[in-house]
């Protein structure tokens, strides 16, 4: 699961959390052993994105200080994270002064991610030509939103001549990761009929049970 990055997006927040990243950096770099020469660079790259963005934050701004102000800001964000992801590993560090310097503390106790226990329920609408969307949902919940730990559901379809006996009878199969989900056909399938069911999987690939088989005709 994607993490929340720790640089602020808006430039007005960069700053202020810039200049307290490095008040720290300044404060425990011989006891984080940061050599002085990266503690110089940080407060060079900081000092010019800050200035830089009081110009692109006044009336006088032009195009060509927005253009530097951002130029400042990758290259101080690219210092920063070379500092967090090399120098500031170091274990003296706690994860008290990790929070006051504005960095994320992650929990080292991976979380228990359940086996998927319920079913989806599956609704097709027919879009345009070729083209029919899976709509989904969890079979115990009013809203779209996926049961804790699932990453998508697996959608498996097949153009058959006869309904199929179970799930298992449906060879082409997709992750979906939203809902709805758009499934595509050929010209040569057209006027035939679609059949499909999907089940939720988790984040390490374990999947649940399988909703109904649902069908519809492909426009």
């Amino acid at each position: 699961m994607k993490r929340h990055d720790f640089i602020p997006k808006k430039d007005s927040e960069l700053v202020a959390w810039a200049i307290n990243f490095c008040a720290q950096i300044i404060a425990n770099a011989i006891r984080w052993l940061i050599p002085q020469p990266e503690v110089d660079e940080l407060m060079e790259n900081c000092d010019r994105f800050c200035k830089l963005h009081d110009r692109a934050d006044s009336p006088a701004k032009n195009a060509i200080i927005v253009a530097e102000k951002n130029a400042a800001r990758k290259t101080l964000v690219t210092n920063i994270r070379a500092l967090a992801n090399f120098r500031l590993k170091n274990p003296i560090i706690t994860d008290a002064e990790r929070i006051a310097m504005g960095l994320h503390v992650h929990d080292a106790t991976p979380s228990s991610i359940p086996v998927p226990t319920t079913r989806p329920v599956i609704l097709l609408k027919v879009l345009d030509v070729r083209r029919i969307s899976a709509h989904f949902s969890d079979i115990d919940s009013s809203s779209k939103a996926r049961p804790y730990g699932i990453i998508g559901a697996v959608v498996a379809y097949s153009v058959l001549d006869t309904p199929p006996a179970d799930p298992n009878a449906l060879t082409r199969t997709v992750l979906a990761t939203r809902t709805p989900h758009t499934l595509e056909f050929t010209e040569e399938e057209r006027g035939k009929t679609l059949y499909t069911a999907i089940c939720w999987e988790n984040e390490k690939g374990q999947k649940g049970p399988w909703s109904e088989i649902e069908s519809a005709i492909i426009p």
